[in-house]
C-alpha cells in the first residue's frame, strides 16, 4: 500500500484561503504595504510570502516556517502528519 507523504496529506486536508498568485490584502491608505494573514501585522511587499499549501500571505519574520516552506499554520499540520506517519510504520 502506497501512503501519501506528509506534504500530500496536508495539501489534501487544508482549505485554500487564496489561490496561487492571488494578491495579498493591501493595507488601506498605505502604498505597497500588506497585511499578514496570520498575525495581521503590516509589512512591505518583499517581507511577505504566499504559502503554497493554503494560499495565505504571511510575514517571513514571524509567520513563515522556512524548513517546510509553509506558513506556521500549515507547518504545524505537516509536523502532525509526519509524526502520525512515523507512528504508522
Amino acid at each position: 500500500m502506497v501512503r501519501d507523504d506528509p506534504f500530500q496529506k496536508v495539501l489534501k486536508a487544508v482549505k485554500r484561503v487564496r489561490e496561487p498568485g492571488d494578491r495579498p490584502e493591501e493595507e488601506v491608505g498605505a502604498m505597497d504595504r500588506y497585511s499578514c494573514d496570520l498575525c495581521q501585522g503590516i509589512r512591505e511587499r518583499e517581507e511577505i510570502v504566499q504559502c503554497g499549501f493554503c494560499g495565505r500571505w504571511v510575514c517571513r519574520k514571524n509567520c513563515w516556517e522556512g524548513d517546510f516552506k509553509a506558513c506556521d499554520s500549515c507547518s504545524g499540520l505537516i509536523m502532525l502528519a509526519k509524526t502520525s506517519a512515523k507512528e504508522e510504520e
